[in-house]
């Protein structure tokens, strides 16, 4: 480690620096091996010997913060009840990482914090940086993969739990619970944009292929509490849950319901509404007390693109602000007369007045209702929270999926663009946590947890005790590899100058 240090000319902090954090990382999985080592043997001598039949030991390797962790642990078999035997690793088994490609909940909690800013291969090179492990573009795919897998499996088993009446019900109270839902449209590639062509040339034998045909929209779902104030005219979102993925109407209307089941006391929720553009499979989302009313940030957008002239588009948005809604579809049946003779235009125009008569009921915003004003002043002394008009769809698709999916020429698979998606907005979610926790994925066992702590305090302990009687850290403790043994030039360099004064030549 130190040969290509010391026979460069000049060494900086920099370099001593890089030399430091190894060590400590090869340190640390030095402790993490014996730890690992110790327990196993500590499972085998309290295992029950009529089940488990020992059988050697074998070394794996675990992808840990610190790097390549390898340990050795007892290969058991187990008989099954079909009679067939069953090879058995107790030690994986506690420490739930098989099943993740072994890789430890801090890695994936790395690439879950960093997969929704950047892509798979500046992922893998952050965390490189970051930490003792390398890993690849490929690898950080795969876990990718894997953990949306695992949300999928997790979101239908809770669905069905749900509909079965075997979902235990959750107890936080809330009277409100407010939903929006849109969707964003991702390129394809590959076999998935090969099949939609090919259908589309079936259903429209004689026309030309459009390019939207190559697009498939992703479904966003959120819900949330309300609002609360975080700073002079700034607000945040309160109980922030997401679901996203390639489904029906129907199918996120029965996560979603599946989700506010196990999070709230449903019985005390006395307002809930439902915010969007208007999309066919969104009324799947309502229910009998379901407030619906058209997302504004949609119509608002609508109203520019499709109203030439700036000072018009900006009276038609001031009648929605006053609430003229009636007015609004007039105005426009007026500009069609202003555009006399300009055929796009006048199509436009149409087009526009189609959309405001199909949403001339849902207008109306959720608080203009008779008695609700008056309701949500007495909640938000209840709960300290906030109610504000909603819109936050848009701002929130691009925070967690457009701003990482429709980058310039990107183009996705059906499948690992769901996983990805689910990934990201399990991440965004409040309840992030707890999936995990369901997933089982990387939670230690409370006797290992336990045993951990002990033998953690020891080395605390030891420290402490280094720390009283000056002791050197080697005298102590010994690495596999990077130890200063054999290197007495540096050695005594370190033993006589700070490292921040250091500036050899």
């Amino acid at each position: 480690m130190f040969e290509n240090i010391l026979t460069k000319e000049t060494i900086s902090f920099k370099d001593l620096e890089e030399i430091a954090f190894k060590i400590a990382c090869e340190f640390a999985n030095d402790i993490l091996r014996n730890m690992l080592e110790e327990y196993d043997k500590k499972i085998m001598d309290s295992r029950d010997t009529k089940e488990f039949r020992h059988k050697g030991k074998e070394t794996t390797t675990v992808k840990a913060k610190t790097g390549l962790v390898e340990y050795t642990r007892t290969k058991y078999i187990q008989k099954q009840e079909n009679g067939k035997n069953k090879c058995v690793y107790l030690t994986d088994e506690i420490l739930n990482i098989k099943e993740m490609g072994q890789v430890s909940g801090g890695v994936i909690e790395l690439i879950v914090q960093n997969i929704s800013e950047v892509s798979y291969r500046v992922c893998a090179e952050m965390i490189s940086k970051m930490t003792g492990l390398t890993i690849s573009g490929v690898g950080v795919w795969n876990i990718v993969q894997k953990l949306g897998e695992e949300i999928r499996q997790y979101e239908k088993e809770k669905v069905e739990a749900h509909q079965n009446d075997k979902l235990q019900a959750g107890t936080k109270e809330t009277p409100t619970i407010y939903q929006e839902a849109d969707g964003i449209m991702i390129y394809t590639q590959g076999k998935d944009r090969k099949e939609q062509i090919e259908k589309y040339k079936k259903e429209h034998p004689n026309e030309d292929i459009p390019k939207k045909v190559r697009n498939i929209e992703i479904k966003l779902g959120m819900t949330y509490e309300g609002w609360k104030e975080v700073g002079k005219n700034r607000y945040a979102l309160v109980g922030k849950e997401y679901v996203a993925g390639y489904m029906t109407g129907e199918e996120m209307a029965n996560i979603t319901n599946a989700n506010l089941h196990s999070k709230y006391d449903m019985s005390k929720v006395e307002l809930r509404v439902l915010n969007s553009d208007g999309g066919s499979w969104i009324k799947r989302l309502l229910t009998e007390k379901t407030i619906y009313q058209a997302d504004s940030y949609h119509l608002k957008e609508k109203i520019t693109t499709h109203v030439r002239d700036t000072e018009d588009s900006e009276i038609l948005k001031a009648m929605f602000y006053k609430r003229e809604y009636s007015k609004m579809i007039e105005y426009v049946e007026g500009l069609k007369y202003k555009y006399d003779g300009e055929v796009e235009e006048v199509e436009k125009l149409n087009e526009l007045q189609r959309y405001l008569n199909k949403r001339k009921e849902t207008m109306k915003r959720y608080r203009d209702y008779d008695g609700i004003k008056q309701k949500l002043k007495t909640y938000s002394k209840k709960t300290g929270l906030k109610y504000r008009n909603m819109g936050c769809q848009e701002s929130n698709n691009y925070c967690r999926l457009t701003r990482r999916m429709k980058k310039k020429r990107m183009s996705w698979s059906k499948n690992g663009s769901e996983n990805i998606a689910k990934v990201i907005t399990m991440y965004a979610s409040e309840s992030c946590t707890d999936i995990i926790r369901d997933l089982n994925i990387q939670m230690l066992s409370e006797s290992f947890t336990e045993y951990a702590e002990r033998y953690i305090a020891k080395i605390e302990e030891n420290i402490k005790e280094m720390k009283k009687k000056k002791v050197k850290t080697k005298e102590l403790y010994t690495f596999k590899q990077g130890s200063l043994e054999g290197y007495p030039q540096l050695k005594k360099i370190l033993e006589n100058k700070p490292i921040s004064e250091l500036i050899y030549r």
